[in-house]
């Protein structure tokens, strides 16, 4: 129990500290009033943050309205920053209810059994670890980029592109923009880490869960008597009560990623078109091969953004698909009536696969959802780009 514990605590753990550091998590039982003032206090200063810079981000557009890689510019971090705001305000909103969802990661419902299972689980949660090093350290590294650009631009402009308050000429001024972009960039950037890992995270969970249950399936053995029968029977009780559970705790995931997942969906639309227009009008020749740097890095960076969850949903639905097959797979045919029946029963159950749906109720998160947004993204980029040639 401990230690499946201790595995589980790896797929949330340093997310949820992060979360509660800006005050979006819900505070512990045990916390005093004063620190739950803290938190709300913390949470308020990002949010404030947050609106800041979107407002900062308008004024720019509606400065330029006419200028249309300016603008584009402008989107580049726009729609970053409005997804960012949408998985900050949602985790506020639903604190209480993913709490419940970490608790119940951790119930007896979801403890292996035996030595292939814990191998599941390891396994998973090895990737899970791998994959937040590598998203966060790709993150971090665009991020520090991003800030490091004016550098080699000799300080005449700023890393993000938005509505200047003070006039930058003047070196009092500039840093003390420069500061803002950076306070304001840098958690904003390990916010998107957090949560994004974290997603990837709950769903690959999921996926185990129902690895776990396939093999459960597959490994009923024959009945040779009533004694048989009835321990089948019994087990194939526990196995419609787990799927149960499974089918509860993708709701609670669901409800994790639906909202900002669908937002950052939307926006991940924006900020591929924007970058590869940019790209277009790049020219290393002229000496912005930095900025070209820059643009492409940050384009695999969204692009495995969006991936990361539309790939880890496609493994649940596959993996939730082939139920039906493992059920197959057990040896039921010396079976009773009563047994036989169940398992059809579980069958019809099983058919329908487990999804995870967008606001769009019609849209999933799969591999064919991140397929036609790259797809939709490059149409409308060729269009943009024969529209003002």
């Amino acid at each position: 129990m401990y230690q499946h514990q201790l595995v589980t605590e790896q797929f949330y753990q340093y997310q949820v500290r992060y979360f509660q550091i800006l005050g979006a998590w819900r505070p512990p039982i045990w916390a005093t009033k004063q620190q739950k003032r803290f938190y709300s206090i913390r949470f308020g200063i990002v949010l404030a943050m947050l609106c800041a810079m979107l407002l900062l981000f308008l004024l720019e557009l509606v400065n330029n309205i006419s200028r249309m890689r300016h603008i584009l510019k402008v989107f580049f971090m726009f729609a970053t920053e409005m997804s960012c705001m949408t998985k900050l305000v949602h985790l506020k909103l639903e604190n209480r209810k993913l709490a419940d969802l970490v608790q119940m990661m951790r119930s007896k419902t979801f403890f292996t059994k035996g030595n292939d299972e814990r191998q599941i689980m390891e396994s998973a949660r090895v990737s899970v670890v791998n994959m937040l090093n590598f998203y966060g350290i790709s993150s971090f590294c665009t991020a520090s980029l991003i800030l490091l650009v004016p550098c080699f631009a000799g300080y005449e402009e700023l890393p993000l592109t938005m509505y200047e308050v003070c006039d930058i000429q003047g070196s009092f001024c500039y840093w003390l923009l420069y500061v803002f972009h950076c306070v304001c960039l840098l958690p904003t950037c390990f916010l998107n880490i957090t949560y994004d890992s974290e997603a990837f995270a709950l769903l690959t969970f999921l996926r185990v869960q129902l690895q776990m249950l396939s093999m459960r399936l597959e490994n009923l053995r024959p009945a040779n008597g009533s004694e048989d029968n009835r321990r089948i029977s019994r087990e194939l009780c526990e196995c419609a009560s787990y799927y149960n559970s499974i089918v509860r705790l993708k709701q609670h995931v669901e409800l994790f990623i639906q909202v900002p997942g669908s937002v950052q969906l939307m926006c991940s639309v924006l900020v591929l078109i924007s970058n590869l227009y940019d790209m277009s009008t790049i020219s290393i020749a002229n000496g912005e091969g930095i900025y070209m740097a820059k643009t492409c890095i940050y384009q695999l960076v969204m692009l495995w953004q969006i991936f990361i969850i539309c790939y880890a949903s496609n493994e649940v639905t596959v993996h939730s698909s082939r139920l039906c097959h493992a059920v197959y797979s057990s040896q039921w045919t010396g079976w009773n009536r009563h047994n036989r029946r169940m398992i059809l029963l579980m069958m019809q159950r099983f058919d329908s696969p487990l999804l995870l749906r967008t606001l769009n109720p019609t849209f999933i998160f799969s591999l064919e959802a991140f397929g036609s947004i790259v797809n939709c993204s490059y149409s409308y980029f060729a269009l943009l780009k024969r529209v003002n040639s």
